[in-house]
């Protein structure tokens, strides 16, 4: 048995390298974070037991960044941080992937900030002919994340990306598959700093500060993404009826970002904007209508139309939030292909054409 572990040791460890760089912080509030970056090297695992050793179980949380590594450092750390019952997160921004991804997923609890990425792929050697997936490396693998209590749906999620290529998880792929996982918000102090930017721009009488809300939120959806979600989350409450349905402020951040992500430019135009308060001034109604063009680099992707917005925001906090939420598109609407989909049109229409020729 012995010279079996051993073996399986060597054969997924990767050639030497530089090891991953792992401090110790000890904060204000008497937890510590341990800080994990680089590339993982089998000599880590002994770095990171020696550094946590004397850390309190459930009192520390680990931040995550790397491309990856030696599997067998990536499980051993990820066993180690689940008996502390460490936390694991992946900064806002940051890559984990491949046996650090392995290594966040033995966290007690599992976080990750906001425009970061988790990425999985099989367990794999690497032979002549390039990286060649490995039964023993995947029976290993899967009982680490067996022993972590995931489910055979899960684990087929984790493993399934080939080694050449990835896995990258998404919020709803990782609650599809039974991976607990939250995302953190942003920092309380940014998040108080949003709030008074939103106030300095608000108006007096309640329907001018509703009205002035639902501006700034349109306005502030037209630039960069890494802007846009951290200025929104101090816009919307805790729990926001969101097209009709209850939902988690988080949930509605994560809807904004995927179209953030699809359409790497966006351009909202306000056509009319309305504001009906009651209660005196306590809740307000706000209606408009807005124009919007978006477009995708990558993609070359064009997409334009016309939607009517309906807000419901609660005026008696500090700042005004928004509770409720729809947007029903209407009226003209047109998306201008990529050149792809322009070519894929122009053959149906040439097939149309030979069609009739011999009918």
């Amino acid at each position: 048995m012995h010279r079996i572990g051993a073996l399986i040791f060597l054969l997924f460890s990767l050639v030497e390298a530089k090891a991953a760089d792992i401090d110790v912080k000890h904060l204000d509030n008497g937890s510590m974070l341990i800080a994990i970056e680089g590339e993982f090297e089998t000599s880590d695992i002994d770095t990171f037991r020696t550094k946590v050793a004397s850390l309190p179980a459930a009192r520390a949380s680990v931040a995550l960044r790397s491309d990856g590594g030696s599997l067998v450092a990536g499980i051993r750390i990820g066993s180690l941080i689940r008996e502390k019952k460490f936390t694991t997160i992946v900064p806002d921004g940051a890559s984990c992937a491949s046996a650090c991804a392995l290594a966040w997923l033995g966290g007690h609890r599992r976080l990750v900030g906001l425009d970061s990425s988790v990425g999985f792929h099989s367990a794999y050697v690497v032979k002549s002919q390039g990286p060649t997936e490995s039964g023993y490396g995947n029976a290993i693998l899967g009982a680490y994340l067996n022993q972590l209590g995931l489910s055979e749906k899960a684990i087929l999620y984790v493993t399934k990306a080939g080694p050449t290529s990835m896995q990258w998880m998404s919020l709803d792929g990782a609650a599809e598959h039974g991976i607990a996982v939250a995302q953190v918000s942003p920092h309380p102090a940014a998040r108080d700093a949003n709030a008074a930017a939103i106030v300095d721009h608000l108006g007096t009488s309640p329907e001018q500060r509703a009205r002035d809300v639902v501006r700034l939120l349109v306005e502030r959806s037209s630039g960069p993404r890494d802007e846009v979600l951290p200025f929104l989350e101090g816009l919307y409450a805790e729990t926001v009826v969101y097209h009709g349905k209850s939902t988690p402020r988080q949930a509605v951040l994560r809807s904004k970002y995927r179209l953030t992500d699809r359409w790497s430019d966006r351009t909202y135009t306000i056509r009319s904007l309305v504001a009906t308060c009651a209660g005196n001034g306590q809740t307000c109604r706000v209606k408009g209508v807005v124009s919007w063009k978006y477009y995708d680099a990558r993609t070359t992707s064009r997409s334009r139309g016309i939607a009517r917005l309906e807000y419901k925001v609660l005026m008696t906090g500090e700042t005004p939030q928004i509770v409720a939420e729809s947007r029903f598109v209407h009226g003209p609407r047109a998306a201008t292909a990529g050149p792809l989909t322009k070519a894929q049109r122009d053959f149906r229409q040439l097939l149309a054409k030979v069609s009739k020729l011999i009918q």
